[in-house]
Parts: C-alpha cells; structure tokens; sequence
C-alpha cells in the first residue's frame, strides 16, 4: 500500500517529471522542520536540472551533517530511493552544494569503474561540469597528485594493494593521505548494500575503517535496499542508530531486539530514521499499470546454436579438468568459480537473445497502434563492446556477441596451462603467502606437478572480481584474493627444466578452444542491445537509457 509524498519544499524548483510516492507507513510521518539554508544557484533550480524532490533530499542530507553524534562523528545520511527518483541526481547536488561551501574533495564509492562515467554525466546535468571525476583505477598506487575534485573508485579498491618496489601500498591509505588530516568532505557509499557483510569481508571492513579514520566526512549512503533487513545495516556507524547515547548500546543489541519483533519492527525504525532527518525513501508511483507474460517459442535455428553451445561448454569442461589435473592445482575453488559464473553469463546473454525476434514483433505492433515502447534490458553487453573498441583502437568494424566474449575471456584468462605457470611464477614476489598449514601436494607426474597452490582465504563478495585490477604499472594483476602462489623451490626447478614436455599439450588444448569458439561464434547471437537498436532503424530512431540497479 502507497500513499502520495507531497515534498515540504514544492515551492523550491520543479515538481518531479512522473509521480512519486511514499510507502504508506513513511508518509504516516513527517520529515523535521528545515533549518539549512541551501548553497546551490537559483539558476540550477529554476531550470529543473534537480527537481523539487532531489532538492528536499539533498537538503536534508545536508542538515542531518551538521549533526556530531556521540563518539564527535559527523552524522551520515541514508538515500533510499527506488529507480526512477534521480539518486544520481541527488548525489550530485550533495557534492555541489559542499563544493560551494569550500569543501573541494569528495570521494564516491560505487560498484563498477564504468559508473564513473555516469558520475560526470549527473554533474554536468546539473551544471557542475566544473567539478572533475578523478578514477581511482586510472592513477598510480601512492599518488595523491589531485588536488580537488571527486575521487571516484569501486568498493573492492578498498582492499587493493601493491609491493611494488617492495613497500607494500593500499588504496586506503592512498585514499586516506588524498583526503588529508581533519577532512570534513563528503564520502558517498553509492549501492551501498554491496558492504552489507561488514564484519566477514575485507571489503565491509575497509568501509567500516574508512569511516572511523575520517570523523568529520559527511557520508552518504544510497541505496534502494539499503535499509530492507536490519543485518545489512551494520556498515551503516553514521546513522547513530545504536552505539553511546541511544537505545542499542551495540549493533548486536540493535539487531537482537528488531529481528525478534519482525518486519513491524523495521518499519518503525525506518518511520524514526525519517522522523529524525537521517532517511528518506520514494520511488516511482506503479498507478495504472498492467502486465502480461508472452510464452516465446525458439525456432531451430536457435535450438541448433543452443545444444551446439552446451557441447562446446560440457568439451571445455573436461578440457579443464584435464589440465588443472596435469598440473595438479591442489586447490580448485578459483578456478571453478570462474568458470561457472562465465557459464550462467553465457547462458544468460544466449537466452535474452533468444527473445528478441518476437520481441521486435511486439514492438512494432504497439508502435503501429501509437504506443510508446519502453524495453528493459537484464544486461546490455557494454563490458565487451569496450573490450572490442579497446583492441581496435577504439573502432567498430562489426556487432559484438557478448556471449562469445565471456567464452573467449574465460578460456584467454583461466585456462590452467604452462604459459599461465610461468607467468604466475615470474610474479611471486608480489604474490603474500597464504595463511595455515600447506595442504599436502598430490603424487602426480614430475617435481613441476606441486608448483600451484590456490588460496582458499578469499572475500565471498563476488564484485571483487570488478577490481581497480591494471590501475596502475604496479599494481597486482588480479584483485581476486583466491590468486596463485608458486613455491618458490617447485618454480625454480621447472624454469630449469625448461618445464616438462607433458604440459606443451595444454597451450595446443587452450589454442584449440579458442578456434572452437570462434567457429562458434559466427553462428551465436549478437550483443542485444546493438541488434535491437539495429531492428528498430539505428540510433536515429532509438533513445538508450541505462539504469543500474
């Protein structure tokens, strides 16, 4: 059940462009008086660059900052708006405003590199294209050479660390030397439901520390499920939920106490966040909407690439079974977890492309009766379209398949071979010991048989894998904590050995993969988003729009 959020601050810029509603317990209660008087130019209002709602968001964010709490932190603000409001928007404005205040540095968290691009385009919407966006992935370990701005990097950048030079560097420290002493800026934890496990990941950890060590940044949290379980707030410190001077003396205590009373619970803790400045919630209002699902039928053609594609992956299979056997990897877990999380990304592109001829029917049909046509994407293959751009100087002579892409990456980057070996060999200074008793080696062809071992001490957050890996010359080329260590003896022997003439085979079984693949991929679809685009007449005819959720 919804009720309508009608914003206190309806006479300050333009209302929203489509209806915005509140859940009905939120709109039970009001928001706080105001008393922040706002920075941003009246010319930025007036335009409607932020709407009525972005502003009353970022005004409240900016109230509830000028609040310290009991441990002298600055209070942190909680953005939980669905799809739709404009978080981006919002975000933007928040950095504006400080940044007009004199507050020149901020730093924005969010789950991917490529956001960055979409950070610059909210502050140019809004008349902030002053305001530069500095990738943290694109500057070197230890170089804190810009002087303001916004320091944008993924969360898994929290844990990224190097030895070039045999001085060990991190991203938190580079970080945290970037922002100085007594920094009192703005830190925006974008998605910020990627931290939830603060307390079992090094990635929730270093989120954790991040905001113990800068007392007076005013954080931002934004997410639209941020506040959806009580256990998933934890990283969440700046709220002042619980700690010395409220209810919940730990988060344990805070947690105990609503997970026993259930979801009402919860409910009333989001009503209080509200009632106290700290929270605000809304998403776009789903009034006259209907739906129904369409039962596509797969034509042969489509069936053919289908079982062709599952016989190539049930080959690769055993192909790497039967290398990561000859090399005797002792530990597998990094290596199956690339290749089954490849293999639900093939599958995936293979079966959204399997709508798209009855799709376009639909379309048109509906465009014919005079209809607006809003198709929604699970996945647009971006990734790959700029993999391809990279390797052709940035031009596009043909259509990506994404599926072929995943395949190719895979096999490209995780085939267990003697090329692999070496490479990882050459690199052990840079690799850290793992942690425990060594696991016995298996008895197995030659001395080069022990050489591989793979850590088991790794972050159960899969978006380590989206890492700021080849940020800089000296960075480690993997972020992925499940990385190869080679026995230092083991490696020595097999360099002197030449490697054993057994293992030349398995750069001809990666080789021939490959050729498979591209056999393959001349018959698989191409990347959707580009072949629907195609259909509909070219980008003349089709406007593209990229929500990430």
């Amino acid at each position: 059940v919804f009720a309508f959020s009608f914003a206190i601050l309806a006479k300050i810029g333009i209302s929203h462009p489509d209806r915005v509603v509140e859940t009905n317990t939120l709109s039970s209660v009001p928001p706080p008086d105001i008393t922040y008087t706002l920075s941003i130019p009246e010319t930025t209002i007036n335009s409607g660059q932020l709407s009525a709602l972005q502003l009353e968001a970022i005004i409240y964010a900016c109230q509830q900052h000028e609040v310290i709490l009991q441990k002298n932190q600055r209070a942190g603000f909680l953005i939980g708006d669905g799809a739709g409001v404009g978080k981006g928007r919002t975000v933007a404005g928040i950095i504006l405003e400080n940044y007009l205040k004199g507050r020149k540095k901020s730093l924005w968290f969010s789950v991917s590199n490529d956001l960055k691009y979409d950070a610059e385009r909210d502050l140019q919407d809004i008349g902030a294209s002053n305001i530069q966006v500095h990738a943290l992935n694109k500057i070197k370990y230890g170089d804190t050479a810009t002087s303001e701005g916004v320091l944008f990097a993924t969360y898994s950048a929290l844990i990224g660390e190097s030895q070039a030079g045999g001085q060990l560097r991190t991203r938190l420290r580079q970080i945290l030397d970037w922002c100085e002493p007594d920094f009192d800026g703005v830190i925006i934890f974008d998605e910020c439901h990627k931290a939830k496990n603060a307390t079992s990941t090094k990635m929730g950890k270093a989120v954790l520390d991040l905001q113990n060590k800068l007392p007076s940044a005013r954080v931002v949290y934004a997410s639209a499920t941020g506040a959806s379980e009580p256990k998933n707030m934890i990283y969440m410190s700046r709220l002042g939920i619980w700690g010395e001077g409220t209810p919940f003396r730990t988060f344990e205590d805070f947690l105990h106490t609503i997970e026993k009373r259930g979801v009402g619970a919860m409910e009333i803790v989001a009503m209080d966040m509200k009632v106290s400045g700290m929270y605000i919630a809304r998403q776009l209002s789903f009034s006259g909407v209907s739906f129904r699902i369409e039962e596509i039928s797969l034509d042969d053609d489509f069936k053919l690439v289908y079982n062709k594609a599952a016989k190539l992956w049930a080959k690769a299979l055993a192909e790497f079974m039967q290398a990561a056997d000859e090399l005797c990897m002792s530990s597998r877990k990094s290596l199956w977890g690339q290749f089954w999380s490849s293999h639900q990304r093939f599958f995936k592109y293979l079966c959204i492309a399997a709508k798209v001829r009855c799709l376009v029917e639909l379309a048109k049909k509906e465009l014919e009766a005079g209809k607006c046509v809003v198709i929604g994407l699970q996945s647009t293959g971006e990734a790959r379209t700029r993999e391809v751009l990279d390797e052709n100087d940035g031009h596009l002579d043909r259509f990506v398949s994404a599926a072929e892409g995943v395949f190719q990456s895979l096999v490209l980057k995780h085939f267990p071979s003697e090329k692999q070996m070496r490479e990882k060999g050459a690199g052990n200074k840079r690799k850290r010991k793992p942690r425990g008793r060594q696991p016995k080696l298996p008895r197995h062809g030659t001395d080069v048989a022990g050489v591989i071992n793979i850590s088991d001490d790794s972050s159960t957050e899969s978006d380590v894998l989206d890492s700021d890996s080849n940020s800089s010359p000296d960075s480690v080329q993997d972020n992925n904590d499940d990385v190869i260590f080679v026995d230092q003896t083991s490696y020595q022997m097999a360099t002197d050995l030449h490697f054993h003439p057994s293992l030349a085979w398995l750069e001809e079984k990666k080789q021939g993969l490959l050729n498979k693949i591209a056999e393959l991929g001349k018959e698989l679809p191409l990347n959707t988003l580009d072949e629907l685009i195609d259909k509909f007449g070219g980008p003349e005819h089709v406007s593209e729009v990229i929500i990430y959720l």
